[in-house]
């Protein structure tokens, strides 16, 4: 554990003057002064309703591109350090390495979702006018995304050890179309199996039961299933990037 808190910041203090950390600072503005603009040149006032409709598909639908994009930015910076020389020499084991920068990664995606939704809703409350912001509701929704954000970012961080950010970009558009799909009817069916789709659905359950407190919301088939396969695929993932990663001798395919 030792070992690992050591390696945590250490993760973190490679990124204090990069890209990566710039990227986690300026999203939470723009995305939220973007929308708050938006909705100052509308015509007429915008619910609390619809405001958190537009805020959850576009967190949902940018999420994977901004994930894959991160994890292949890392995995190349990683290369251009001397080979992969941090994850494969200088500590001993593979997996403390290997997780620790994952960890860093879902760490720095809580903070920014943070700091996004802070910034987002009270612009609401204050600027747009906005009577009911349900604080809750959009801090619970940051919540669900930052737990099943851990799927993706093992996902791509194999993709961009192994293929490097060229590959691993398409991989996140993929990601990206999925979402969207899912958020239509011809996901209603199958969302549950989708780890790209989890995040935008659990949430929606979340407001209805917040809106209804209706408990048959919690025992729908596709929720519980959701929830199953969140838990069975998360953890197959982290266990099959751990078993990849110590096998994994530093070569990479170039994009």
């Amino acid at each position: 554990m030792l070992q690992f808190n050591r390696c945590l910041l250490g993760e973190f203090r490679k990124r204090k003057r990069s890209f990566f950390l710039l990227l986690h600072l300026c999203i939470p503005f723009i995305l939220p002064g973007t929308l708050v603009m938006y909705f100052l040149s509308r015509n007429g006032l915008i619910s609390s309703e619809a405001s958190y409709a537009i805020f959850l598909e576009l967190i949902g639908v940018g999420t994977p591109a901004i994930i894959s994009i991160i994890c292949g930015m890392v995995a190349d910076s990683e290369s251009e350090a001397g080979n992969f020389q941090n994850m494969l020499g200088i500590i001993q084991s593979k997996t403390i390495s290997f997780v620790s920068q994952t960890t860093m990664m879902i760490i720095s995606y809580s903070a920014a979702m943070t700091l996004t939704i802070s910034i987002y809703t009270l612009a609401l409350k204050f600027l747009v006018g906005v009577n009911e912001v349900h604080f809750t509701l959009y801090f619970l929704t940051g919540t669900i995304f930052t737990i099943t954000s851990a799927f993706q970012y093992f996902f791509y961080q194999v993709i961009g050890y192994r293929y490097g950010i060229g590959i691993c970009s398409i991989c996140g558009f993929g990601g990206v179309i999925i979402v969207a799909l899912s958020l239509t009817t011809i996901g209603d069916k199958v969302w549950g199996f989708l780890p790209w789709a989890w995040a935008n659905r659990f949430s929606k359950y979340v407001m209805d039961y917040l809106n209804t407190m209706d408990v048959n919301l919690i025992r729908n088939p596709m929720l519980v299933t959701g929830g199953y396969f969140f838990l069975i695929l998360t953890i197959g993932v982290i266990f099959v990037s751990i078993v990849w990663v110590n096998r994994w001798s530093g070569r990479k395919t170039t994009d």
